[in-house]
Parts: structure tokens; sequence; C-alpha cells
């Protein structure tokens, strides 16, 4: 028995071991399993944290690789991005951009129409808070969006209202015109144009940034003339107008009448002739000409104008005159005109809504005219003679001696005023047989040939040296290819028509008559004014001299000649002075080529 006891004992410890050591594990693993909450709870906090930290830093900063519309904002601060975004796409709305309906276009800058970049929600895209993950992904990995833009419909449709007549094509008003005194119609036709409510549908609360061009919603295009309208203008106006004659009683209008009653007649198919239609500003209207008006009336009862006069000056410019001549003021005056804008008026009103030969009948309207220079007579300063320069001629050459008589009776009397240029090729005018010009010597392709107008340079070399006597400016002049004895060496002009022209400009503070006369085989040219410049003038010694040769031509339009003058050089000098104060020199250095002995073969 104690043997057996023995042996239960140890057993029993054992067991109580066992026990221990179980207590031993189940106090560890109580242990680990209070622990993993609390490891997950920190590391989701730790995530939660890196999270929020990531959404807070998207808040105040942009990826790399960030554009908006275009505008690259990589790593700015959202003022920074605020500030580029604002210019970068507003430079992008200043572009104008092609609106077009069918053919139709026109151009529009979004800025200016209604269209705005709104930044502030443009940035808010980029950096306002969120904890969206995919968000954040696109955010830290670089995107590209689209600005806001925002769009005022209320200026939108003001631009877009403004282009619909613009934007309008192939629409046809009807026209209106007179085949005798019949009117004849042609109809219109609708065309294509921009549906403004339709566009801003289209267009909706945003606008396509980057496009040039933008295609706009179709609508109809109404003519600016219809056949309706038209109608009405051939009904209410030219069929009454064109019924029968009308009347222009001329009685006191100053008229040298043709007819006892003083009138002008006209019949319907003088009306017709006279009328101008008109579809300016998309009406039909008729008006009389006033050109064709005024002829008619005068055809008819003579002349009734009397035209203003502009004060100016005279001068006699007769050969027994002349050398005593002083200038003589003409003062302005008003004149008497037809008024045809009110008689137009007038006879359009009677002929639409009168039918008896009273009631189409009216008076005359005379306006006076005034005249548009109206300077007193001491304010010219024309009371001396400055400048004056004669040249000899030889009387015998009857077609040369027509040439500068006419030349001088048009440069007679030309007043330049001051600042103004004298032009002698615009003062003479057309040069050729009607205006009194004859064929007559001249150098054309270095030979002695006849031509139109031939001696009009010697008028050109009286003219300038008169000038240059009396202190003008030097604006134009050009000297002969060869040397004639009758013109001071190196102070000598040519004239051809479209190609060289006497030029001087009155630089003064007074107003210079030219006077121009023939007496005695010399023409004379003087200036009167009220002397303004000091002026002396001097000559070198010639040099440079070159002999006379022979040259052998042939071909018809080969002219023998028996040679002139030899060449040279000489250099004239003219000094000017006003109230002591010296201009700069005038130099004028001229070569002549010798004029040579042509014989023809």
């Amino acid at each position: 028995m104690a043997a057996a006891a023995t042996t239960h004992k140890p057993a029993k410890a054992q067991n109580v071991a066992k026990k221990t050591n179980s207590a031993a594990v189940g106090s560890g693993s109580s242990r680990r399993r209070r622990l993993i909450p609390a490891a997950c709870a920190a590391g989701a906090a730790a995530l939660l944290l890196a999270w929020g930290g990531i959404a807070w830093w998207t808040t105040q900063h942009i990826a790399s690789g960030t554009t908006v519309s275009g505008v690259d904002v990589s790593g700015l601060s959202p003022k920074k991005a605020h500030e580029r975004i604002g210019k970068g796409v507003g430079d992008q709305l200043a572009q104008p951009v092609t609106l077009t309906v069918g053919q139709g276009s026109s151009e529009l800058v979004p800025a200016k129409s209604g269209i705005s970049v709104d930044t502030d929600a443009s940035v808010k895209k980029l950096t306002g808070f969120t904890l969206n993950p995919l968000t954040l992904a696109q955010r830290l990995g670089g995107q590209h969006t689209d600005a806001v833009i925002r769009v005022d419909s209320t200026a939108l449709r003001g631009a877009l209202e403004d282009r619909v007549d613009t934007m309008a094509n192939g629409a046809v008003s009807a026209t209106v015109t007179l085949d005798g005194t019949k009117p004849v119609t042609t109809p219109a036709s609708n065309g294509i144009g921009l549906d403004v409510e339709a566009s801003l549908k289209q267009i909706g609360g945003t606008w396509p940034l980057g496009k040039k061009t933008l295609a706009m919603a179709e609508g109809t295009a109404t003519p600016a003339i219809t056949d309706e309208e038209a109608s009405e203008f051939v009904d209410g106006t030219l069929t009454p107008l064109l019924s029968s004659g009308l009347t222009v009683n001329t009685a006191g209008a100053g008229a040298q009448s043709k007819n006892p009653g003083a009138a002008a007649a006209f019949s319907p198919q003088d009306t017709a002739e006279m009328l101008k239609i008109s579809s300016e500003g998309g009406t039909l209207s008729a008006t009389f000409d006033p050109t064709a008006l005024r002829d008619a009336i005068v055809a008819r009862v003579g002349q009734v104008e009397t035209p203003a006069q502009n004060a100016t000056w005279k001068i006699d410019g007769s050969a027994t005159g002349a050398p005593s001549a002083r200038p003589q003021y003409v003062p302005a005056a008003q004149g008497k005109t037809i008024d045809t804008a009110a008689l137009s008026a007038s006879l359009l009103k009677a002929g639409t809504s009168a039918t008896d030969v009273a009631g189409r009948t009216v008076t005359l309207p005379m306006v006076v005219s005034e005249p548009t220079v109206k300077t007193p007579q001491n304010e010219w300063g024309i009371s001396e003679a400055i400048g004056e320069f004669a040249t000899p001629y030889n009387a015998g050459d009857a077609p040369r001696t027509q040439n500068l008589t006419r030349g001088a009776e048009l440069v007679n009397g030309t007043v330049v005023k001051p600042g103004e240029v004298f032009s002698l090729e615009k003062t003479l005018g057309e040069v050729d047989y009607e205006h009194g010009f004859a064929d007559a010597g001249v150098i054309s392709n270095g030979q002695h040939v006849d031509s139109l107008g031939g001696g009009l340079s010697q008028v050109a070399t009286t003219v300038f040296n008169a000038g240059f006597e009396a202190g003008m400016d030097d604006t134009e002049h050009h000297a002969h290819q060869y040397y004639f004895d009758r013109y001071p060496a190196g102070r000598e002009a040519t004239l051809w028509t479209g190609k060289l022209d006497v030029k001087f400009t009155n630089s003064t503070s007074h107003a210079v008559l030219v006077q121009a006369w023939l007496d005695g085989e010399q023409i004379h040219v003087r200036m009167w004014s009220t002397k303004y410049y000091d002026v002396s003038i001097t000559s070198s010694d010639r040099f440079n001299f070159r002999p006379v040769s022979t040259e052998r031509k042939s071909g018809p339009g080969c002219e023998p000649y028996s040679g002139g003058n030899p060449g040279f050089d000489i250099t004239v000098t003219r000094t000017r002075k006003h109230d002591g104060k010296a201009l700069p020199d005038d130099v004028l250095t001229t070569q002549y080529a010798a004029d040579n002995d042509i014989v023809c073969s």
C-alpha cells in the first residue's frame, strides 16, 4: 500500500506542474491578444495621419506636370497658380475667334464678349480639400485639367446680335429700277444667318478654349428690302411721281428766262432720267440727281446762279499795262445757287401727292453761297515787288511766241499763300492744241526737234529766276542739257509734262502774287508781296570746258543741226537772310554738255 501511495504523489505533483505551465501559457496569449488591436489602431492612426497630411499638402502645393487649359502651374502655390491661370487663360480669351455660319463669318474676342476665366474655381479644382484617394493620386501624379470658364449670357447675346447683319449671307434684297418710266422690280430671296438663341444654347455655360474657328447655329437671314417694301415703294412713290409732268417756277430767281412764264417743265421721261433710286440703309428711296437737276433748269430758263467770289488778287498782264500795273484786291462776295436738295424734296412731295398741274408745280428754291476765302486786303501782305526777271525771245518764231504768250497768260495772277508750293506744270494745265499751244522747238533725246509746247522752258526759266530773286525756296528745277545764250548760266530751267517741273515754296509769312507778260521781245515775271528775305546771288567763272564736236547719225528720226555752245560747269550761290539771321546757302552746280553738230547720213 505504501508503495502504491508513493507512486501516486508524484503523479499529482506532475499534474500540478502541468497546471502551472498551462497557466503560464495562458497568461502570454492574453497579452498578445491585447497588443494586436493596439498595434492595428496605431497603424490606422498613422495611415490616417499620412493620408490627411497628403490631403492637406495638396491644398497648399501643386504637383509637377500639372496644367490648366495648357497653362503650366507645376510646383506653384495656390496664389501663384491663381495669377498664372488668370494671365495664361486670359491671354487665350483675348485672341479673336472666327465665328462662322454658312459662308458668313465675323471675328469675336471672347474676353470682350462676356467670356471670362474663374480663377478661384479653376484653382480650387486642384487644391480643394479632399480625402478621395483617386483624386489625391491624380493630383500627386500631375494632371491636365480645363479652366473653369464663365459665360455672361447677356453680354454674349449682345455681341452675337451685333454680328447678325455681318454674318448674314445669301440674302438678296428686292431691287427697283426704271425702264424708261416703267418701274421694274426684282424679287427678294432669303439667305443663311446667325440664330442667336440657338447659338447661346449650343455654347452653354462654358467656352471652347483653343479654337480659332467656331461654327454657330444657322438660322434664316431675311433681306434688307423685302418684296412687300419694294411694292410699297413703287406704288407709293414711283407710280404717282411718273404719272404726269412736273413744273418748276423760276420767276424771281434771277433767271434770264427763255420763255415768258419763266418756268421749267419736265415730262415723266425727263423726271425718270433725273431720278436716282437708292437702297442705302436697307430702305428704298428716290432723289433727283443734283447736277442733272441744275443742268435741266439752266437748259430751260437760263443761268439762275451767281457763284460766290473768293477774296483774291489780280493784276494786268497785257503788254501795254503790265509794266506799270499794281496789284488789285478782289473782295469776297456772296453768291446765289439753286438749293438742289430742297428742290428735289419739293418735286418728290408734289409728284407723289398731287395730280393737278397747280399741285405739281413748285417754286425754285435759291440759297446764298458763301465764299471760302474772305481774307481782308491788309492781311495778304501783297504790297511791293520783291523779285523780277526777264529773258529775251525771238518774236519771229510765231509758234514759239504763241506758247510763251499762252504760258504767261496762265501764270499771270497766280496767288501763292504762305506755306504753299507753286507748280508751273499744275498752273499751265493741259498742254495741247485745244488749250492754245502749238508745236515749236524742244530738245528730245539730245536732238533739236519740234514738239507741242516748245518754248515753255523759257517760261520755266523766267519763273524760276523771279522766284529765286524773291527768296522763294527752290523746291524743284532742272537745267537744260545744253546751254543757251538767252538764259543766265546755271540759273535756268526746263519743263516736260509729267517728268520735269518748276516748283517753289513760299516760306514767308505773306502771300505772293505772280505777274507775267510779254513785251519788247522779252518775257517778264514779277513777284509781288512784302519783302521778307535779303537775297544775294553770285556766280562762279565757267570751268571744265567741253568743246563742240561733230556727231554722225542716221535713221528716219535724225535731224541735222549746226551745233551750239561748248559745254562747261558753273556754280551759282544764293544767300538769304531774314531779320539778320542767315539761312543755309543754296549752291547750284550745273554741268552743260557740248551742243555738238549733228550730221545725218
